[in-house]
């Protein structure tokens, strides 16, 4: 049977190809920066089902299929978490690296656009996107945004449960933060402060300071977290110099320059107050804004109907603290987007990783039937009446 063929008949139970596809791409190891199997594979997959296909300089698998307005991204990611992990299925659940973050996600949205180009009169263009390096660098998306492409609405393969909607990620800051003493040895501890110990004095001060990590605040509140500490090279010795990495993640309204701000007064109160036997130095990267989708934009209202119509329940939009390539595509695009996929993000980055199959095919028949809708509502001209079509902070 002709693969595309296969897709269309899935929903009768003549195909099995959802989770065929789903099992071949989760046995295609991938952690970030060896993605390249899997984009091979899906660039052949891509094309035997009638899109055109390229890879970019950044390693993304891109296909293309249909005409007109509008156009749509549908962006997921190719790559894991290091960690390999034996793919089975199981009491209807397939186990694998990837199977809830987030190759479950690029499966669905791929099978649910060529059901949608298949059976929909409305005509749309679609962009299918499988980035690398999303766990790490961040390169594939980056090189999306600089690809200059026009898009009317954005879709991202993250899970969120195939009954929620994801329209909005806190933004993310690390800091490293140093401090440094003149050390001694550890027979005479009054000769020198200690850096250890001024890094965890700092760390307190910071968390006392500018973060509010308590489960009530959630997506609205500045929290961070210590992922890392260093200090130290041998063991009789006082170190003269310990670090701090500090990941910080950013509610919408605000900034990324204000978060910074708030560091540096707290490092410099620190260091003011030691008289000069300590000097503090921040350095930031991971660098990415918060975003927040509009609840009533058109891909929203096309999702809130598709799972409704589906599923018979009324969707639930979500605001998550972590944060997803969307962040960045936002800062370029003024479009409506929003995060979709099936799965548990509980799972994500644990060796229990796994996706229900009928929460999976649920998703597809959702976003299948969303994509109809956007280009139902883009044809209707709704589209161009939804304002404002997002807040980007």
């Amino acid at each position: 049977m002709n693969p595309s063929q296969a897709i269309l008949d899935w929903t009768t139970g003549e195909s099995e190809y959802p989770v065929t596809l789903l099992r071949s791409m989760l046995n295609l190891y991938s952690p970030s920066g060896s993605e390249n199997q899997i984009a091979s594979f899906l660039d052949s997959e891509l094309r035997r089902n009638g899109l055109e296909t390229k890879m970019d300089p950044a390693g993304n698998v891109i296909g293309e299929i249909g005409t007109g307005r509008p156009r749509i991204l549908l962006c997921g990611h190719m790559d894991t978490i290091p960690g390999l992990l034996p793919v089975k299925v199981e009491n209807d659940r397939v186990y694998g690296r990837g199977a809830v973050d987030a190759k479950s996600s690029l499966a669905s949205m791929i099978v649910a656009c060529l059901q949608a180009i298949g059976t929909e009169e409305a005509s749309f263009h679609a962009t299918l996107v499988g980035v690398v390096e999303e766990e790490t660098s961040t390169k594939g998306i980056q090189q999306v945004m600089s690809d200059h492409q026009p898009y009317d609405l954005g879709v991202f393969g993250e899970p969120s449960g195939s009954r929620n909607v994801t329209i909005g990620y806190k933004g993310h800051l690390r800091a490293r933060l140093t401090c440094s003493t003149k050390g001694g040895h550890s027979a005479s501890p009054w000769i020198s402060r200690n850096s250890f110990d001024e890094a965890i004095n700092l760390w307190k001060k910071l968390e006392s300071s500018c973060f509010t990590n308590d489960e009530a605040s959630k997506f609205n509140a500045l929290t961070g977290s210590v992922t890392k500490m260093t200090a130290g090279d041998d063991t009789n010795t006082i170190p003269s110099s310990a670090q701090l990495e500090v990941d910080a993640r950013i509610p919408p309204g605000l900034t990324l320059e204000a978060v910074e701000q708030k560091i540096m007064n707290v490092c410099k109160g620190v260091q003011e107050n030691t008289h000069g036997e300590l000097v503090v130095s921040a350095s930031f990267g991971n660098r990415c804004p918060a975003f927040l989708g509009n609840n009533d934009s058109t891909i929203v209202r096309a999702f809130r109907t598709a799972i409704r119509e589906t599923t018979g329940q009324q969707a639930t939009l979500v605001k998550k603290t972590g944060t997803s390539d969307m962040n960045l595509l936002a800062e370029k695009y003024n479009i409506p987007m929003v995060a979709y996929g099936p799965g548990n993000s509980a799972h994500d980055h644990t060796d229990n990783e796994h996706v229900s199959i009928p929460e999976y095919l649920e998703s597809i028949r959702v976003t299948t039937m969303a994509i109809r809708n956007m280009a139902r509502l883009y044809t209707n001209s709704s589209f161009e009446t939804a304002t404002p079509l997002q807040h980007r902070v």
